[in-house]
């Protein structure tokens, strides 16, 4: 789903000069690491994906457990998107 999203420019993740689409995720066992570039927009297309997933795998994503961490964003921004994924903001080093 991220991938076609990606194709149609629905979404892009990072570094779209040196990937198609962008790099946009991580994945380690249960954990899921997302990339997307900075744009509210393309973060709300992103969060209606994931409801999607949610909607037809009958799985649950737990965004209590969820840390949006930013790089150059400023506090009113990362807020933003916070409140978009219903998460809190969290910091490196993270775990």
């Amino acid at each position: 789903m991220l991938m076609k999203a990606s194709n149609q420019n629905i979404i892009t993740g990072l570094l779209p000069e040196i990937s198609p689409g962008g790099i946009l995720s991580l994945q380690y066992a249960d954990d899921t690491i997302i990339f997307l570039e900075n744009d509210l927009d393309k973060a709300r297309h992103f969060k209606w994906i994931l409801s999607c997933f949610e909607n037809l795998s009958g799985m649950k994503i737990n965004y209590d457990k969820s840390d949006l961490i930013t790089l150059g964003m400023i506090e009113d921004e990362q807020n933003s998107f916070a409140r978009l994924f219903c998460c809190k903001v969290g910091q490196f080093p993270f775990k």
